[in-house]
């Protein structure tokens, strides 16, 4: 069996255990012994082990293996892990991973786990001394019949019509038979070939070592002995045995229907989702992008034609590209959860590390945001909680000292705000110091002490994001490099949104990154400027005014508008983009745009109106001038590019 072709379905399946075991133990940790957490760290532990084995990843089986007992030991203690333990089960979880992170990017692995293997061995066996583990003993399956459903019924009936008999095959494993769970499924797949296996007992993912026999229903026309055979040819099958099954009286829908299965009607198993690779999502979406550029294109000719017939199955068109859009974007939307799933083990580490107390906190999870956002700021994040935990949270004795719990608060959360994602991290640390970050940003000689002087505490704390600048005393392994908060402000603004800092000394500090929901399709403002077309994200777009280029004041070379109860600077885009400027008594067009809670009056020649466009990235020239943030092609044919509002506000 050609193995490769499972590969990255076994990574994905392991890692997703791996997350989930991760979380139990944490669980464990902090609340105590749970019979049903420490089942399922037992079970998952099992299967990763199972699927390993059958994988032929031996490093990972036989560490699973070696967990899996002491989970066993354990659970038949009624017993959370010691801190020893726990930390030697934390070390098995990242040694799994690391080779997980090996074999997705070459295929195979040079990493070896004898060395925590051994280490878990030898706690295991400590543990043993304590008091005897439970019987290990291999146990028979209890008897039982199949649970067959509907739609299985169906199929056997047809097997019957057809010829076909069906049989219950049992087969024992021999007393020092390993990985069971690899015998059963070759078991499994060879009798498949004699006939059709419609169902098992045990089901093959739930396995055990301590099983004595499997139970397998086959329709089949082959012979007792040349089924008998094929199963004793099976490596660890001591003996075989093989009986004729009734099937059960059908009694009614509910006596039909199997836990777990779908309800009559339905195709037994069907699922309610698949995994899809992100690849084909975003060819998905780059398709979708450029139908909806050539409809674009298609409606401005109709509109030139004047055809009635046209137009109107145009609009049908329309609505159809809007739903087919809508439904693409939803299938790339997951919950935040599927990143903060990670942080409580790193932020657990990390509390560890430093020897502070952390109550972490998430809220939120299930907020969807689009998923190439969310992987992109992952590692934003976790330079922010990194940065609370080290800068933010004092020790216990700093914090005792100030009269707070000796439990440090880490807040991590998600919501929604007017279409767009907010993930906030917030800390009751010692928050940020504004004359502290300045003193620094001097020493250093990022900016002088006049400028210093002269900047409000809100712009002395953003000196944090400039590159190189750290108010950290020592270098630590968790943060204190000089680098971090200026690659979270860069990320962020790079995706279309902002990063924010609210903080009060002593009281704590909290950080809050917007997003737009999608990167790839946004609704925007046309505007023309010199007879050329451009784009702005409408989420950037305030309103629109005519100004009154007689009532624009000059204040420290700058031009002042005052719209109702405020003053906003005039940006001319005409001569900013080298055209002409606006004369003096025009009533002209402007927009009024915000960004990171900053606004301006930026003058145009022309409002076009609203329209849904495709984001286009741009290359490095064009990004670097700092104005635009994309590209996109509108109904012409002609390319527009998008304007990055940050570069004017």
């Amino acid at each position: 069996m050609d193995k490769s072709q499972y590969m990255d379905a076994f990574i994905e399946e392991a890692r997703d255990n791996l997350q989930t075991v991760n979380t139990t133990l944490l669980q464990l940790e902090e609340q105590g012994y749970s019979a049903d957490a420490m089942k399922e760290a037992y079970r998952i532990v099992h299967t990763i082990k199972g699927t390993a084995a059958v994988m032929g990843i031996e490093p990972i089986s036989e560490l699973s293996h070696v967990m899996e007992d002491l989970f066993d030991v354990l659970k038949g203690r009624a017993q959370a892990p010691t801190k020893e333990q726990m930390a030697l089960l934390f070390a098995g979880l990242d040694t799994v991973e690391r080779i997980l992170d090996e074999l997705g990017a070459s295929g195979s692995t040079t990493i070896s786990s004898k060395e925590i293997k051994e280490k878990i061995k030898a706690m295991l066996e400590e543990a043993k001394t304590d008091r005897v583990s439970a019987d290990r003993s291999p146990r028979a399956v209890a008897e039982a019949r199949f649970a067959i459903s509907g739609d299985q019924r169906n199929q056997l009936l047809d097997a019957i019509k057809e010829g076909k008999r069906l049989v219950k095959l049992t087969a024992c494993y021999s007393l020092d038979c390993k990985l069971k769970e690899g015998r059963a499924f070759q078991l499994v797949r060879n009798l498949s070939k004699m006939g059709v296996v419609i169902s098992s007992l045990p089901a093959i993912n739930e396995v055990k070592d301590e099983d004595g026999e499997i139970s397998i229903l086959l329709a089949t026309q082959q012979d007792d002995e040349d089924l008998l055979h094929v199963a004793k040819n099976v490596t660890s099958i001591a003996e075989a045995r093989i009986g004729e099954y009734d099937l059960p009286v059908e009694k009614g829908a509910e006596e039909r229907k199997a836990p777990g299965t779908e309800a009559k009607g339905e195709p037994h198993g069907a699922a309610t989702s698949i995994r899809v690779k992100a690849k084909l999502l975003d060819q998905l979406l780059d398709l979708v992008g450029e139908i909806m550029i050539n409809n674009i294109r298609i409606n401005q000719i109709a509109s030139n034609l004047k055809n009635r017939e046209l137009k109107q199955t145009l609009q049908s068109n329309a609505r159809l590209m809007t739903d087919l859009q809508d439904i693409v974007l939803q299938t790339r939307m997951v919950p935040v959860d599927f990143i903060f799933k990670r942080f409580p083990r790193m932020v657990r580490d990390m509390a560890v590390e430093s020897g502070k107390n952390i109550d972490f906190v998430m809220r939120g999870n299930d907020i969807e945001i689009d998923r190439s956002l969310l992987e992109e700021i992952g590692d934003a994040l976790v330079h922010l909680l990194r940065n609370g935990v080290d800068h933010g949270l004092e020790s216990k004795e700093q914090r005792a000292a100030a009269g707070k719990s000796p439990t440090g608060s880490l807040l991590l959360s998600a919501f929604q705000e007017q279409g767009n994602v907010v993930i906030t991290v917030e800390d009751d640390g010692r928050g940020i110091d504004p004359a502290k970050v300045a003193r620094k940003a001097v020493e250093k000689g990022i900016i002088t002490q006049e400028e210093a002087d002269r900047m409000d505490d809100r712009a002395k704390v953003n000196l944090v994001f400039l590159p190189g600048f750290s108010t950290a005393e020592k270098v630590t392994d968790i943060s204190g490099r000089g680098v971090g908060m200026d690659v979270v402000k860069t990320k962020i603004q790079g995706l279309g949104g902002f990063v924010k800092i609210d903080t009060v000394a002593g009281k704590g500090t909290k950080f809050t990154l917007k997003l737009p929901p999608s990167m790839s399709i946004i609704r925007a403002m046309l505007i023309e400027v010199n007879r050329e077309k451009y784009a702005i994200p409408l989420e950037n777009v305030r309103e629109t005014v005519r100004v009154d280029m007689t009532k624009v004041h000059e204040l420290a070379s700058k031009g002042m508008f005052r719209l109702r109860d405020e003053v906003l600077p005039v940006l001319n885009v005409h001569s900013e983009f080298g055209g002409l400027a606006a004369e003096q008594g025009e009533d002209v067009p402007a927009i009024i745009v915000e960004k990171n809670d900053n606004r301006a009056c930026l003058l145009v020649s022309r409002l076009i109106g609203q329209q849904e466009i495709v984001v286009k990235n741009v290359g490095k020239d064009l990004r670097s001038t700092g104005y635009f943030s994309g590209a996109t092609i509108l109904g012409d044919g002609k390319v527009a590019m998008i304007l990055d509002v940050g570069a004017f506000v």
